[in-house]
């Protein structure tokens, strides 16, 4: 994440000079200033007005510390002797003593003198919005930060507010957004809320305004582990890689186990714990801890909603407040993304949206794993994209669906068509890269996109076409047509591996 901040600061260090610090006066270098927007995970915290406030995500070392006598005794005392009622019972009281700080008020609003952390923010400047510092203000670069647990459209408020700051501080009447993951959901309610008039580009890097099935499965209680094994193999491979003799031989060790079974026998007495406790711990536990935080909420896709509500709130009088929250954002902002990005490019914003694939997501569904970038699903991030399954592609003769357009949006590999996006000229693919692989030379491809002059497409530079690919020496290059659509490992491949690492160490 420290890398692809300081690819948009490289960005604005190109202008810079443009306007002195505290600048009243309008500037006219032809830059525009860049908000970033990350995504999910600022650290929250309790007690902010204290010398020491207390670190509630990630957890406090004490929280971790009294949650561990409970979750060791969900494990020894429930998985590995097989009691069912043991397992659930402490993996609750775990759950609760490492994250029960977290969760909101029932109505989705944070518990008073709760949230992130700015050093001393001013009382007049927003509380939830990084400060503008002579430096910020010297590089025309700036973050704006928030409390993920919170809605979106409740964020997006806050970042008005620090937008018209850094256009009244800078003398820039448009700025640009870069935004990762679920900085794309702020984003998205920004616009739905205010428009897109004076933005000139718009960054979506792997977005999450529409969603994720993981979070769906997990707020419907469609969860499943069982008979995962060959889907667990291919996610573990997707996520390491293979451009190392370690990762190669990590593969091969897990292809191994699982050729014999292993795997799903585990994996199918863990289900058999589940189906015995789920509904309790649901109940008890994730409810109360992350069923009343609307930032979660928002990444539950359109197809799951109703359902999860009625799973995880039951029609509880008590969460009215935090459905009229959730349903603003679902109604308004998520199933609308497409024509808030229309409008947003009427108005004449400039649309950049880039995302991962080949990757498979986590196999913890009912439903096949996907193409993902291990996190968020290729098809929502894309807003459409038709995707071949994982280790399939989609056939030799299959046709590009919409060929109204004239270009060819059919990925060298075979496994994607980029013609049912709802922006099949400006949205880029870069096959196996995971949901945070923002490595150099991809960032550079994202100050590419913010230099730009115009609106860049697909067809802009031989450089980023739209079908791009990750190399094991972090290099951005063309996806070819030769790559093979599954990597497995063999006993060759162990050997090889072994030996690789035994040279190493020598």
């Amino acid at each position: 994440m420290k890398r692809l901040i300081s690819i948009i600061l490289a960005a604005g260090l190109i202008f810079s000079l443009c306007t002195p610090a505290f600048a009243a006066k309008s500037c006219n270098c032809g830059h525009t200033p860049v908000v970033y927007i990350p995504g999910f995970g600022e650290p929250v915290y309790n007690e902010l007005d204290s010398e020491e406030p207390v670190s509630v995500f990630p957890p406090s070392g004490d929280a971790i510390a009294k949650s561990v006598p409970d979750l060791l005794m969900a494990v020894m005392g429930g998985l590995l002797v097989g009691n069912d009622r043991i397992f659930g019972k402490y993996a609750i009281k775990g759950a609760e003593k490492m994250l029960g700080a977290a969760a909101l008020n029932p109505d989705g609003t944070a518990i008073e003198n709760s949230g992130v952390d700015f050093d001393g923010v001013e009382e007049d400047l927003h509380k939830i919005a990084h400060t503008l510092t002579d430096e910020d203000i010297d590089d025309k670069y700036f973050t704006f930060l928030y409390d993920w647990r919170l809605s979106p459209v409740d964020n997006a408020k806050l970042l008005r507010n620090f937008v018209n700051e850094v256009k009244a501080t800078t003398g820039h009447k448009k700025i640009s957004f870069a935004c990762h993951s679920q900085g794309n959901t702020v984003l998205m309610s920004y616009l739905a809320l205010y428009g897109g008039k004076n933005i000139d580009k718009i960054v979506c890097l792997s977005p999450a305004y529409k969603g994720l099935s993981l979070v769906g499965a997990l707020f419907t209680e469609k969860i499943s582990v069982s008979h995962k094994g060959d889907a667990l193999e291919t996610y573990l491979k997707g996520i390491m890689g293979y451009e190392d003799a370690k990762s190669q031989l990590i593969g091969a060790v897990v292809s191994l186990i699982n050729d014999y079974g292993l795997v799903d026998f585990v994996l199918n007495y863990v289900q058999k714990m589940l189906d015995a406790q789920l509904d309790k711990v649901f109940d008890e536990c994730l409810i109360d801890i992350f069923g009343t935080m609307p930032g979660l909420w928002s990444f539950v896709p359109d197809e799951y909603y109703d359902e999860a509500k009625e799973t995880m709130l039951k029609g509880d009088k008590k969460y009215d407040g935090l459905v009229k929250r959730i349903d603003y954002y679902h109604d308004n902002v998520q199933t609308k993304v497409e024509i808030i990005l229309k409008q947003a490019k009427a108005d004449g914003a400039k649309i950049i949206i880039s995302a991962g694939y080949n990757i498979s997501s986590i196999p913890v569904t009912f439903e096949p794993a996907g193409q993902s970038d291990f996190l968020i699903d290729t098809k929502y991030m894309t807003l459409g994209a038709t995707c071949a399954p994982i280790n399939g592609s989609l056939g030799e003769n299959y046709k590009q669906a919409n060929r109204k357009c004239g270009h060819n949006h059919l990925s060298p590999d075979g496994i994607i068509d980029a013609s049912t996006c709802a922006f099949s000229e400006y949205t880029w693919f870069v096959r196996d890269s995971g949901h945070s692989d923002l490595d150099e030379e991809y960032l550079e491809f994202i100050n590419w996109t913010l230099n730009y002059k115009g609106q860049p497409t697909v067809r802009s530079s031989k450089l980023y076409p739209q079908f791009m690919m990750l190399t094991g020496s972090d290099e951005l290059k063309p996806a070819s047509s030769d790559l093979p659509v599954e990597t497995r490992s063999d006993e060759a491949v162990i050997i090889a591996s072994t030996i690789s690492l035994i040279k190493e160490s020598f």
